[in-house]
């Protein structure tokens, strides 16, 4: 237990010194909000259905958090450790591998957690955007999509060959799920064949399941968007944990 609390810690410190992967872990989401919701503000609009910019797009702001930490992130904090050889170093100490993917999962949960709540909180206070439904309820289907997402970052993690890989490609996963998650582009604008396209991204399924809580809606009537989180935990997880390099081959 001490050295899982070490080394959480330790990847936190790591984490504060990288100003530009905690900006996008934590600050962009609730940021995105105000500067947005400055723009178009939150005043009635006939293509929200009669709600306002924010009200409408508020629990799609908190994906963002999903999409950066999963597909960039977490995989390039990883791979850096890899091609640093800290994680070879790492291993050869009496720590066991799973207190190491424990802290990760802990410093990026926790983080991503903040920010996710951040912007939900922004959105509140600031435009008024509040709840029909339990809030406990939105905070887990939050952490249920973390969670998946993290997952996802390390199954990535393992397929990436480098860091400079995971930059690249994880900028071109990053804004496709961005653009699939409702957040910039309102669905009703999109053409059929489009909106039915973005049901198949993982991030529009989570949107589905927060938006769907915040407005009141049960549990029960969200099976679907469940589903899809829940086997993204467990696939991925799997994969992750066998796709998990120490060092560079």
């Amino acid at each position: 237990m001490t050295g899982y609390r070490v080394l959480t810690v330790t990847l936190f410190r790591s984490l504060t010194r990288e100003p530009v992967g905690l900006f996008f872990s934590f600050i962009f989401a609730p940021v995105l909000v105000l500067i947005l919701g400055g723009i178009f503000g939150n005043d009635p609009r006939p293509e929200f259905d009669g709600q306002g910019y924010i009200e409408a797009n508020l629990p799609a702001f908190t994906s963002l958090v999903l999409a950066i930490i999963g597909v960039m992130v977490l995989p390039v904090n990883q791979l850096t450790l890899r091609e640093s050889g800290a994680l070879r170093r790492l291993r050869l100490t009496p720590m066991r591998p799973a207190t190491f993917v424990a802290a990760d999962l802990t410093v990026n949960f926790l983080v991503g957690f903040a920010g996710m709540i951040a912007a939900l909180t922004v959105g509140w206070l600031a435009f008024g955007v509040t709840p029909s439904g339990n809030v406990v309820m939105v905070m887990l289907a939050a952490a249920l999509g973390l969670v998946a997402f993290l997952a996802l970052g390390y199954t990535l993690a393992g397929l990436y060959p480098s860091a400079g890989a995971a930059t690249g490609i994880g900028n071109v996963l990053m804004i496709l799920l961005m653009l699939t998650s409702g957040a910039f582009v309102p669905l009703s604008a999109m053409p059929d064949g489009v909106r039915t396209a973005t049901d198949f991204s993982p991030i529009r399924q989570f949107v589905e399941l927060v938006e769907g809580l915040w407005e009141g809606d049960a549990w029960s009537s969200l099976l679907l968007p469940t589903g899809v989180l829940v086997a993204m935990i467990i696939v991925f997880g799997a994969l992750g944990s066998r796709l998990l390099r120490w060092e560079r081959t």
